[in-house]
């Protein structure tokens, strides 16, 4: 009896169904390590932002090396392209590994000789010779430095540059180093007005330049951060920068609240030393009506508005206008800039 031969459709879904296990392995593998290569620098990255311990030692370490690769073969190139066409900065692979000497920004008088402070009258601003001004910093400048920039530029009187990076800050210069970065704007842009914003990852061990860490909640964390904002305002200040020093608004936990307001006392007490230093506070600006924190607030036309996002640390674009206002509010009667 002759057997009849499955239909050509169904013999190749049967040849379809019998693709070697191993195949399918080597697949995926293949593609997870194309993956691992092309994004090696953002997951370096990854790993350098943890705080110290055994997960971040060797998290850099097998990166590292992975990162070399990827970009000693071009194969990060294609998302630092990207990053550049969306206007994110980022340090280059050969940066990745933590210095062994100090970080040159973090001593301001060894970068710049100590000169006498520059006169503290402020220029005349003009359509025709606008107020330079560099807005910079950790994610809070996420969303709040883009709403500065476009109040500002409403009055025709202001040229921005907006610059952050994400899990940033002063007290790890090992990932990002900060004071170095703004002796560079210095030299480069040379801004009138800097408006800096940490804090928001802040409250972490303090690396150090011999490679020890400074535990957070310790006298010594606080004596080596306060060196290390008056450095950085001291350093602007004898530049001939006018800084305006953006406080952290109240937080949702309050286990956080309490780092947070202590930050901030650190940034207003250092600050009312420096005579070109305003510290812009912005807690009482985002407290409900009970004084506690508050998701939801009324705009200036007294509607409820979600002013933070989900995190209860950083704002929504409602709050970043809000901020956004009233910074620019005190920036412009400083530099006698009309707000209409």
């Amino acid at each position: 009896m002759a057997v009849e031969e499955a239909p050509p459709r169904e013999r190749q879904a049967e040849e379809r169904a019998t693709i070697p296990a191993g195949i399918v392995i080597l697949v995926v593998v293949t593609s997870l390590l194309i993956g691992l290569f092309l994004n090696a620098p953002d997951i370096l990255r990854t790993a350098q932002r943890q705080e110290p311990g055994w997960e971040r030692t060797i998290g850099v370490a097998l990166m590292e090396p992975v990162a070399a690769v990827s970009h000693f073969l071009f194969l990060d190139r294609p998302r630092m392209l990207i990053d550049s066409i969306l206007g994110r900065e980022r340090p280059q692979p050969e940066a990745a590994t933590p210095p062994t000497t100090a970080p040159p920004a973090t001593t301001p008088a060894t970068t710049m000789p100590a000169t006498t402070l520059p006169s503290d009258t402020r220029r005349e601003v003009s359509a025709a010779d606008p107020l330079i001004m560099y807005i910079g910093g950790d994610s809070m400048v996420g969303q709040f430095g883009p709403m500065l920039d476009n109040r500002a530029s409403k009055t025709g009187m202001v040229e921005s540059e907006v610059v952050y990076e994400f899990e940033s800050g002063l007290s790890r210069p090992d990932f990002i180093d900060w004071p170095q970065r703004l002796v560079q704007v210095s030299e480069e842009l040379d801004p009138d007005v800097f408006v800096l914003y940490f804090g928001g990852n802040d409250a972490q061990s303090i690396y150090m330049p011999d490679g020890s860490w400074i535990e957070f909640d310790t006298p010594e964390w606080e004596e080596e951060y306060r060196r290390r904002v008056d450095d950085v305002m001291t350093l602007l200040e004898e530049r001939g920068h006018w800084v305006y020093w953006m406080g952290l608004p109240i937080v949702s936990s309050e286990t956080f609240q309490e780092r947070v307001r202590l930050m901030n006392s650190i940034y207003e007490e250092v600050a009312e030393a420096h005579p070109r230093v305003t510290f812009i506070e912005a807690w009482s600006l985002f407290e409900g009506p009970d004084g506690g924190y508050s998701e939801y607030l009324p705009d200036e036309e007294g509607n409820l508005v979600d002013m933070r996002l989900d995190d209860g640390v950083h704002y929504t674009t409602a709050g970043a206008i809000r901020l956004a206002n009233h910074t620019f509010e005190i920036i412009a009667e400083d530099w006698e800039i009309p707000l209409e």
